[in-house]
């Protein structure tokens, strides 16, 4: 990581070369000596509460570690998919880390971080006796999906059969039941399964497709490219190069995830 004495000069310059517009978010986070990062709390590992009141997970550390930083205190805000850009456009939040997948849309409505910190595409959660090796092993099996969900159609693609239900526990116990060959869904929401479930012991992610969605974090559009944006990237660049999101998917007992692999092999 970087060394204390070199974050506080680069925090010092970016915070002197900005502009009024862009220096907005760093004068505000450096006169209130905190920083206000909006992360999930309902999404084992990746950001929860458990049973005393403390966040936990992979992005709660990662949170912690840009308010490390900046050398001021996180306070973490819960957020939902419907008021995580509106408060961040608002100011209520400085940033936003909440498992938050890039889309076109999204690029015109917050400042999306390249690069991006964590990826994840679809997968399939099935025992390894089923034995899946491959997406065309689904051919004439019956999975498990849940309702409508857009994941349904890649396994739809390879010839399998979606038994649909209208939750996630309902599919899951039809899963340990061996009533369809496995689960399609997200990989970041299989994976939290896997990691917090002794009774998933004998099962696996074993089908994760080859196109993954990265997940990126957002700052307001107009600091995507200033100081404060530029701030973040290097960040992000930093946890990569150094093995330390690597090191949290061991932590979280996560499996192994290919994106994150590749870019700290691209960025060392």
């Amino acid at each position: 990581m970087f060394g204390r004495a070199a974050r506080f000069l680069f925090t010092l310059l970016a915070t002197a070369l900005a502009g009024p517009a862009v220096a907005q978010t760093l004068d505000r986070i450096a006169e209130k000596g905190e920083v206000v990062i909006g992360v999930t709390n309902t999404f084992r590992p990746y950001g929860y509460v458990d049973e005393t009141g403390r966040f936990l997970g992979l992005e709660i550390d990662l949170a912690n570690s840009i308010a490390e930083f900046l050398g001021v205190k996180p306070r973490l805000v819960p957020v939902a998919a419907a008021n995580r850009i509106p408060w961040l456009r608002q100011g209520r939040i400085d940033l936003i880390l909440a498992s938050m997948p890039v889309t076109e849309e999204r690029k015109s409505e917050v400042g999306l971080i390249d690069p991006p910190y964590y990826a994840s595409g679809v997968a399939v959660l099935a025992a390894a006796e089923v034995g899946l090796k491959s997406w065309r092993d689904l051919a004439n099996r019956q999975v498990c999906g849940l309702r409508n969900s857009a994941y349904n159609r890649v396994a739809e693609r390879y010839g399998a059969t979606i038994v649909p239900f209208s939750t996630s526990p309902e599919a899951e116990e039809a899963v340990l039941a061996k009533r369809c060959a496995g689960l399609v869904f997200d990989e970041a929401t299989l994976a939290g399964v896997l990691a917090q479930r002794s009774r998933w012991s004998a099962h696996t992610l074993a089908l994760v497709t080859d196109e993954p969605r990265p997940w990126a974090i957002g700052v307001p559009l107009a600091e995507r490219d200033g100081p404060f944006g530029q701030l973040i990237a290097n960040i992000v660049t930093d946890w990569h190069r150094s093995g330390m999101i690597l090191g949290l998917q061991e932590k979280w007992n996560l499996p192994a995830n290919g994106f994150l692999a590749d870019m700290n092999q691209r960025l060392r």
